[in-house]
């Protein structure tokens, strides 16, 4: 072989590595980013739950204050959802969990006077009144589509 055709091996050699370096590379960014996202989900597990048992163990004196930071919380997890701004397996346990949490406060009246009490303005809590009435929306979405394709009636 000549000059000219080894460089163009040579050369050709030298793009598919670099092409399985890319490979490489975005596979590894993917399972970093699906590490990342774990990760995300564990610390709000351990947060969202280092705050319930604050309002729980709260002495009397100190409850709103507890109960004020876990609302704040969960309206910082709302917004995250709402926004779009987190991946997806980690919105799906925000999604589930903030659901739980605000049917809770719905149920228990004493709950739902103090989260009243805790709202300072027309923007207290906006995103999580938002994100109740997008899953609301999904949810009778859900309902309805299964309903139509199973003929289900009332």
């Amino acid at each position: 072989m000549d000059a000219n055709k080894w460089s163009a091996f040579a050369a050709a050699c030298s793009a598919v590595a670099a092409f399985v370096s890319l490979v490489v590379a975005w596979h590894a960014k993917r399972i970093q980013g699906r590490s990342v996202d774990f990760a995300n989900g564990i610390e709000i597990v351990e947060r969202l739950g280092t705050a319930m048992r604050r309002v729980r163990d709260a002495p009397e004196n100190h409850h709103d204050f507890e109960f004020t930071e876990l609302l704040n919380l969960l309206e910082a997890l709302a917004l995250l959802h709402n926004e779009r701004r987190i991946a997806a397996s980690t919105k799906k346990l925000i999604a589930n969990f903030l659901d739980e949490v605000l049917r809770c406060i719905e149920n228990d009246s004493e709950t739902k006077n103090h989260m009243c009490k805790t709202r300072t303005g027309s923007e207290t809590y906006r995103e999580l009144e938002k994100f109740k009435t997008r899953r609301n929306s999904w949810i009778l979405n859900q309902w309805r589509s299964y309903r139509n394709k199973h003929d289900v009636q009332l």
